[in-house]
């Protein structure tokens, strides 16, 4: 009887170690088929997620082209507007010019009749000064021409600066909302693990979770990558004074 007893304890035994094994098998071919889907996955993600950037870089690239299409077309178009409006201000002030020497030598014509020699040298002193002032406001002209252009494309560096900025700051923000959506789906799945019955569950859980962790680091990433070319910039740029500062002595 003592000897049946070890023999079903023995038997007993194996069976529980049969079972353990066959118990590990199926788990170890449930984690290998979890892992194939996790790389399947990671794989179609990656590649999505380049097909994603090649759109975003083939986007950037056209409206930059065509950011820079448009500055070059102003900034001939307000170099045209600058020569023309020299040309008028020569053409005026050739026209005031001939019109104030016909002036003048009728005048001098009659001063020679009524008065002494000294007024003619007077009279052409006066000629020479209005001559001097006429291309004195040409000069003038020319400058505030070429002073109006280099505003105009001051201003349009500054104008295409702000777009890119607040291009990078919605799309800082837009991550900023997805990581946020990350956090809650990554709450989410450890619950998932924490509630799963069986190892099957589990498994599937933490490959869900490992997604949304590798998803979260490569968001969080490309939002540093963002931070630190908006940074870059503003050391580029230097520091800048408003009026107001610059009139308040605390500033």
């Amino acid at each position: 009887m003592r000897y049946e007893g070890s023999l079903v304890t023995s038997l007993a035994e194996l069976r529980a170690i049969e079972e353990q094994r066959i118990a590990t098998e199926r788990a170890a071919i449930i984690d290998a088929e979890a892992a194939r889907v996790r790389e399947r996955e990671l794989a179609a993600r990656r590649a999505r997620e380049a097909e994603e950037a090649r759109v975003i870089a083939e986007r950037e690239a056209e409206l930059a082209q065509v950011r820079e299409r448009e500055r070059a077309e102003r900034c001939a178009r307000m170099h045209v507007e600058a020569a023309e409006a020299a040309e008028r201000a020569r053409h005026q002030a050739a026209l005031e010019e001939q019109r104030l020497a016909q002036e003048l030598e009728l005048r001098r014509a009659e001063v020679a009749k009524k008065r002494p020699t000294w007024m003619l040298a007077v009279t052409g002193l006066a000629i020479i000064a209005a001559l001097g002032l006429g291309w004195y406001a040409i000069e003038r002209q020319t400058e505030a021409a070429a002073a109006a252009e280099a505003q105009h494309l001051a201003e349009a560096d500054k104008a295409k600066a702000v777009a890119v900025a607040e291009d990078a700051q919605r799309q800082m923000d837009q991550m900023q909302g997805q990581l946020a959506v990350l956090d809650g789906k990554v709450a989410r799945a450890l619950d998932d693990i924490l509630e799963a019955d069986t190892a099957a569950a589990r498994a599937e859980a933490k490959a869900k979770l490992l997604r949304l962790r590798q998803e979260e680091a490569d968001l969080r990433a490309r939002k540093k990558k963002l931070e630190d070319d908006a940074a870059a910039r503003k050391r580029k740029e230097g520091v800048h004074f408003s009026d107001k500062c610059l009139n308040n002595a605390v500033c």
